[in-house]
């Protein structure tokens, strides 16, 4: 019985090395890819070290072809997005979870679960009529009312989940001591419901981030555009260069490893929390 287990513990083991490799090889082919020069990644294979650990390529994408813009655009789509949408999903979530109203399920149905699972593409063509009518488009709002929507709703889904694991003695108790709702929810829910917040604004982050299908459409003037959409316009004009494109990989994706790196423990722990509860 105990072989068994141990064979069964083995093979679970090995698979999951075996996908963690798979994941993890090619942000390192990545990484190395970005400090070698080409003739040396076809000469002694991606999995090689760099013989000189050149910073040529990073310099290069980054003075010559604009990603320190791309950059820079990206912060200025991310940063609102994350923040409007947490404001209005926390908001969202305290009515949903502790206000009475007529046909309270399906309108949590419809503001959270349905926003969620409707892509972007779906709604493209009139989501770009609207915005063109408002005289949005090729605008930062373009790219930042979209996702804040999107995100919203996915933010309501976890804060709301956690809400809901409260006691609800202490919205009354709240109430009874002559406390706003407002008050309540900013100086009783939110300190507790900082897991539940930081798991979505961490994941909102990650999301607008990466963002690609919103910015392509709605910011047509390549001075607006954001790091993924900057760096499909660079790779089309030197796909040939593969060290200078890993570089400009490297700039797009490098930021998001290391902020996912530092609150993984807290999206992990938002997300089993809201599940448990």
């Amino acid at each position: 019985m105990n072989l068994k287990k141990t064979l069964y513990r083995l093979l679970i083991y090995l698979i999951l090395t075996i996908l963690a490799a798979a994941t993890i090889v090619p942000f390192v082919i990545m990484f190395l890819g970005a400090f070698r020069e080409h003739t040396d990644i076809i000469l002694r294979g991606p999995l090689a070290l760099p013989q000189i650990w050149d910073l040529k390529n990073f310099k290069t994408a980054i003075l010559d072809f604009n990603f320190d813009l791309y950059t820079l655009n990206t912060l200025i789509i991310t940063a609102p997005t994350v923040l409007i949408s947490l404001f209005f999903a926390t908001m969202a979530s305290y009515a949903l979870s502790f206000m009475k109203m007529v046909f309270q399920k399906t309108f949590t149905l419809l503001t959270t679960v349905v926003g969620v699972m409707i892509a972007a593409e779906f709604i493209m063509i009139p989501l770009y009529h609207l915005l063109n009518t408002m005289g949005l488009v090729n605008t930062y709002w373009a790219a930042i009312f979209p996702q804040v929507a999107m995100s919203t709703a996915f933010a309501t889904l976890i804060i709301r989940s956690f809400f809901q694991g409260l006691p609800k003695e202490l919205v009354d108790s709240g109430l009874v001591d002559g406390a706003s709702s407002w008050q309540i929810l900013w100086h009783i829910l939110v300190p507790l419901a900082k897991p539940a917040i930081i798991t979505s604004g961490a994941l909102t982050t990650v999301w607008t981030w990466n963002s690609y299908i919103i910015p392509l459409v709605m910011l047509p003037d390549q001075n607006k555009a954001p790091l993924p959409l900057g760096l499909v316009l660079f790779q089309g004009e030197h796909t040939a260069n593969i060290p200078l494109t890993m570089a400009g990989t490297t700039i797009t994706a490098l930021p998001m490893l290391i902020f996912y790196f530092f609150f993984q423990r807290h999206i992990i722990k938002g997300l089993s929390q809201g599940a448990v509860d």
